[in-house]
């Protein structure tokens, strides 16, 4: 699992397309319920919408890790089915800060991220199996020490280790790129993440991609949050520019991590028994609908993530383009370890859908925020940084061609994804749209409370534009 990575970012990782999307089935309609780090993970490890899990942020008292349950989570389970289960790299935000660095429970081996430090490619602080390790100093960019090299190095050691054991292994690898580093080190070093010496610069010739949502030039339809915001200066985008290639050269060492770590599991024999899950916990927005940099919003740069699934009895080189999202990957992973969950689970596996590419879901998707307001905007660590700006919360549905979000403030969107996959004219005020708003705005109130099995239900049909309200 990256952090914050985009489905386009892909693109600079041959080594992840050759060795997994090659190999195994690519989705392209996958979805992040909550697009932001903290809720996001906690979905991931339970199975469950942010509104059952209750993880409501990145910050107490509704979210971050002291919210999270982990004595009901999927390392627990796969304990009880037999796995030997490690988990390396960051966990949730606040873990060993407002919370005691100790190993959750259900970990076998356990090399977690400690507080801020996470966000930093040197000079981090691991708890491993219950003991704090510092590598290196922040500003002393050592090769060896570099954040993402050191996981690599861990997961390998560990798949050598464990290739004889009775047990079966579940790793789960968590790389901090390509997400911002904290303490200011953008400050003092001019990167918003530093990618290892030997990726610097590669990429500084890449011109910023500019779809036509960049800097939208009408946001007239756009919540009011939106409408405030000017269009984007040079300055800005120049910074975003360079900020980008930040990002996309710290991805370049997580690609060759995923070779190191296939590499392993074929040297030990069990790359072909072994299935592996490549996605992220959000994505990001960079200059979309004139916000130069964050997530947390419905727009598909921030909730759309790659997910590409490896392994035996899977076609190579598939696409599939059911609707699916990361409330999906617990009970995945749950059926290929035939182990049970201890919580009522609201997503279905992935694997019909993988081992049969053109089958369709049928099921609408869930965005959701909820706790103590959050904010987007440029990072705070920056010289004259303006103030990042309170967003409204907000409870969204997504079915394989619309988006319906419904703001806490009553303002409302309206996405016909089949026309406008960039989600540049927002429907909600056409008069036309009065039944598919009046469908959607059902199935939203559904799945805002829903659980289990009701998360699960066939989308109904939505009627045409232009149809009498149903």
């Amino acid at each position: 699992m990256t952090d914050d990575q985009t489905v386009a970012d892909l693109e600079v990782m041959p080594r992840v397309q050759r060795l997994l999307a090659a190999a195994g089935v690519t989705f392209d309609r996958s979805y992040v319920s909550y697009p932001v780090c903290c809720p996001s993970r906690a979905t991931y490890l339970t199975g469950q919408y942010a509104h059952n899990h209750r993880v409501l942020g990145l910050y107490p008292p509704t979210g971050g890790y002291g919210r999270f349950d982990a004595r009901q989570s999927l390392p627990v389970w796969l304990e009880r089915a037999g796995y030997h289960a490690v988990h390396m790299g960051k966990y949730m935000n606040g873990y060993g800060s407002e919370t005691p660095a100790e190993p959750p429970a259900g970990w076998s081996e356990w090399y977690g991220a400690v507080g801020y430090s996470t966000y930093r490619m040197w000079g981090y602080t691991l708890n491993e199996n219950g003991e704090n390790r510092t590598y290196g100093s922040r500003f002393d960019e050592d090769p060896g020490l570099y954040q993402t090299d050191v996981l690599a190095r861990m997961a390998v050691d560990v798949i050598e280790r464990r290739a004889a054991a009775a047990a079966p292994l579940f790793l789960s690898v968590a790389f901090l790129a390509p997400h911002h580093e904290g303490d200011s080190i953008r400050r003092f070093t001019g990167h918003l993440v530093r990618p290892a010496a030997r990726h610097k610069g590669v990429l500084t010739d890449k011109p910023l991609p500019l779809p036509p949502a960049f800097n939208e030039e009408d946001v007239s339809d756009k919540p009011s949050f939106i409408r405030r915001r000017p269009p984007l200066d040079a300055a800005q985008i120049d910074r975003i520019t360079r900020h980008y290639h930040d990002r996309q050269e710290s991805l370049l060492a997580v690609d060759e991590a995923v070779a190191q770590i296939a590499a392993a599991l074929e040297r030990t024999g069990s790359l072909d028994d072994t299935y592996i899950v490549f996605t992220s916990d959000n994505g990001y927005l960079q200059g979309e609908h004139r916000v130069p940099s964050g997530k947390m919003l419905p727009y598909d740069p921030s909730s759309q993530v790659p997910l590409i699934v490896r392994g035996p009895g899977l076609p190579a080189g598939a696409r599939s383009q059911a609707l699916v999202g990361n409330v999906d990957l617990a009970p995945t992973i749950l059926e290929l370890a035939r182990a049970e969950p201890g919580r009522i689970i609201d997503g279905q596996s992935l694997m019909p859908f993988a081992r049969e590419p053109s089958r369709e879901s049928g099921r609408a998707l869930l965005h959701e925020t909820g706790g103590r307001r959050f904010a987007f905007g440029p990072e705070q660590d920056a010289p004259g940084a303006p103030a990042a700006e309170p967003v409204v919360n907000y409870k969204a549905v997504r079915t394989s061609r619309w988006l319906y979000v419904d703001y806490e403030s009553g303002e409302r969107e309206l996405y016909d994804l089949k026309v406008d996959a960039q989600q540049l004219q927002s429907l909600h005020a056409d008069p036309r749209y009065e039944a598919v708003r009046t469908a959607l705005r059902r199935v939203l109130v559904r799945l805002a409370n829903c659980a289990g099995a009701d998360c699960r239900e066939p989308a109904p049909q939505i009627p045409e534009p232009g149809s009498a309200e149903p």
